[in-house]
């Protein structure tokens, strides 16, 4: 009797808990829908990763612990200020139009950070080709 009370109880707040954070609705959702977001997930998985690598890529070239924690802070708010910029704008402008623009951007950092080793040109390329379209 104490146990299925337990069980009973142990489902419902298991069950409060899934709903809570998503999780049940989420299983509820379309195949594609559950693409596009375990698509978001890699993909903000690889942006923390080039993260690290980045920093790394910055300190083999001899750049102070300042200037990398300068060069993440204005990266940071380059993405921030440009992603808000190109939201405002999409509409008028047309969306694929601004995703068309930030793929160049982005295409014009990475050849920039594959050809330069001058850290204002890859602070240049990081401000404005790292965008995260939300």
């Amino acid at each position: 009797m104490i146990s299925e009370h337990w069980n009973a109880y142990f489902l419902t707040v298991s069950r409060s808990c899934l709903e809570e954070l998503g999780l049940v609705s989420f299983y509820q959702t379309p195949g594609d829908v559950k693409l596009i977001c375990l698509l978001r997930a890699s993909r903000m998985f690889a942006y923390g990763a080039l993260t690290l690598v980045l920093v790394a890529f910055l300190r083999e070239l001899h750049v102070s612990q300042t200037r990398i924690g300068l060069f993440m802070t204005l990266t940071l708010v380059g993405d921030v200020l440009i992603s808000f910029v190109l939201a405002i704008f999409a509409d008028s402008v047309g969306r694929r139009a601004v995703l068309r623009m930030g793929a160049v951007l982005m295409i014009v950092s990475g050849t920039t950070f594959f050809l330069s080793q001058n850290y204002w040109f890859l602070l240049m390329a990081a401000i404005f080709g790292i965008l995260s379209p939300k």
